[in-house]
């Protein structure tokens, strides 16, 4: 009984301690670049746009790079499952045809 007292006897302390020691917080500001980037005209450029843009600028999307089509689909297929990607199934195809041309024309 005595250890059991002991122990809640610490466990208050501890937490009147943390309470206590609670950090306050002030508030910031940052001002990012606008991104002026854009994804060239083609085919699937809507899709890519509409599908892929929440989460990826342009830019970073337009640096990566050169990837096989199925490359591309593994990457599209781990934005899915590991990320939780909301990318509309019907508009994968037209992603990878854009990608896979960009990618073939040498950029």
């Amino acid at each position: 009984m005595t250890r059991i007292a002991l122990a809640l006897v610490s466990t208050v302390m501890l937490l009147t301690a943390c309470r206590q020691s609670a950090p306050t917080f002030g508030t910031a500001e940052i001002t990012l670049p606008d991104d002026t980037a854009a994804f060239p005209a083609g085919p699937g450029v809507e899709a890519i746009t509409a599908n892929c843009t929440a989460c990826h600028s342009p830019d970073m999307i337009l640096n990566q790079p050169a990837l096989t089509r199925d490359q591309w689909r593994s990457s599209i297929g781990k934005m899915r499952e590991v990320y939780k990607a909301t990318i509309d199934p019907a508009a994968e195809e037209a992603i990878l045809d854009y990608l896979a041309a960009r990618d073939a024309q040498g950029r």
